[in-house]
């Protein structure tokens, strides 16, 4: 029997692999195997999932406008973008253009906090948006206040070690109320804000505060108020920061 080559499969079953891959991979890997796997790469449907690795990668620093580059080989057909730090504000504002298919964002920390005054309003550009990574507390509630009138698919929202005060968690619960996904892993929590997420929230069927500080994995109010969450993972948090002090270490 005849043995089928790799760079004779079809071209659907190609895209199918390819888009599973990493950037990197992508990039630098799959275009110079042959031909035949290049030209598949120029389908627009290997692109839809755009998580980019830091642009300090060793394998990628010399590469000048890569965010451009690979956000035009999607040619809008991108579903899923993680921007690294090192993403300008004219690529951001060139991904918002480009991008306009988004289900899932990813903003890491200090790519919020350098483009903090001009990403809530970017946020509207992505009417199809349904789950939202921030890495940064800060914007959260400008942010809410652009998009909960204007994304009406947005189900999931994560701000991992971040701040959680007052004035968020009621953010959260006045505008995105209908939230079924929320991740606030590592984050600054108190039991107050915590008590008012979880009955301002009813919807939730996934909510992550595990590792966080402000309150405590085993307490009870909480986790009555949690016991309707399908989803509840709280563990490793703690109502307060030990310092080396506290332990006697210093």
């Amino acid at each position: 029997m005849e043995k089928r080559k790799w760079e004779n499969m079809n071209e659907d079953c190609l895209v199918n692999i390819f888009k599973r891959l990493t950037l990197e991979s992508q990039l630098l890997d799959i275009r110079v195997v042959c031909k035949s796997w290049n030209r598949t790469l120029r389908n627009p449907l290997c692109w839809q999932q755009l998580v980019f690795p830091p642009i300090t990668h060793p394998r990628l620093s010399d590469s000048h406008g890569l965010i451009k580059c690979v956000v035009n080989r999607s040619q809008g057909c991108a579903t899923t973008l993680a921007l690294p730090n090192e993403c300008s504000r004219e690529e951001l504002i060139y991904v918002s253009e480009k991008c306009p298919a988004l289900k899932m964002l990813t903003l890491p920390l200090f790519l919020c906090r350098n483009h903090s005054d001009i990403i809530p309003s970017l946020m509207v550009k992505w009417k199809n948006l349904e789950f939202l990574s921030l890495g940064d507390s800060s914007s959260t509630i400008q942010i809410l206040e652009h998009i909960c009138s204007n994304l009406p698919n947005l189900s999931g929202l994560s701000i991992t070690d971040g701040y959680i005060d007052h004035e968020t968690a009621l953010a959260i619960v006045s505008l995105a109320p209908k939230l079924k996904y929320l991740v606030l892993e590592g984050a600054e929590l108190d039991k107050e804000n915590l008590v008012l997420i979880l009955q301002g929230c009813k919807q939730l069927v996934k909510l992550d505060v595990r590792n966080c500080i402000g309150f405590d994995a085993d307490d009870e109010d909480i986790s009555k108020l949690a016991s309707g969450i399908k989803n509840f993972l709280c563990a490793g948090s703690i109502a307060e920061q030990y310092s080396w002090e506290d332990h006697g270490w210093v």
